[in-house]
């Protein structure tokens, strides 16, 4: 029996960030400085059971650093899909079913255009801190090791919520709005670099 999270659960939570996402940037886009303010409070938003309870069960912070380290883009920046199709290029020579002319003729596949690489990973980032509150038997290793596993999963979600989704209607719209327009809120919205 397996105690992980079902394939909905990683659709799920990527559904919901990338339609926080396309709430944000369709309505609020120059209310933002930089992408990493956005993508930090689409996060918030979908990560707001988990941030806002007292004591929370993620700091804001992680979910601010986790935001700027997907949009940096330094020399060292290497995206998540690339590590994830790398590492399995190199499994599948271990493993003796590839060829060395394979593994080093190796090329990185962006996948869909709708799917950036920041989505992704802040996205793949996100679902990490969730899934490791909520399954403190298995150790970060393994929990990455599972999300890794379903990196086609959850890149089909964000893909299809941007080409499907329809801005300003439902749940998150509401909640969206709620969340830029809430006087109360001021100072998290300050705190997440977010404009008046």
């Amino acid at each position: 029996m397996s105690f992980w999270p079902l394939k909905i659960n990683f659709s799920l939570i990527a559904e919901n960030t990338t339609k926080y996402y396309m709430e944000l940037k369709g309505l609020y886009k120059e209310r933002f400085a930089d992408d990493a303010s956005l993508l930090a409070a689409a996060g918030v938003l979908d990560a707001q059971n988990y941030i806002f309870p007292s004591p929370p069960k993620i700091d804001i912070t992680d979910v601010m650093e986790l935001a700027r380290k997907c949009t940096a883009k330094d020399e060292d920046y290497i995206p998540m899909r690339k590590l994830i199709q790398y590492s399995d290029n190199t499994r599948r020579y271990r493993d003796h079913k590839s060829s060395i002319a394979d593994l080093l003729s190796f090329e990185y596949s962006e996948g869909p255009p709708e799917c950036t690489d920041e989505v992704f990973d802040f996205v793949f980032g996100l679902e990490l801190l969730l899934f490791e509150v909520d399954n403190k038997r298995f150790s970060p290793q393994a929990i990455e090791e599972a999300c890794r596993s379903k990196y086609k999963t959850i890149e089909k979600a964000i893909t299809q919520t941007m080409k499907k989704y329809k801005v300003g209607q439902g749940i998150l719209a509401r909640a969206t709005t709620a969340f830029m327009e809430n006087s109360s809120l001021e100072p998290l919205r300050n705190r997440l670099g977010i404009l008046p």
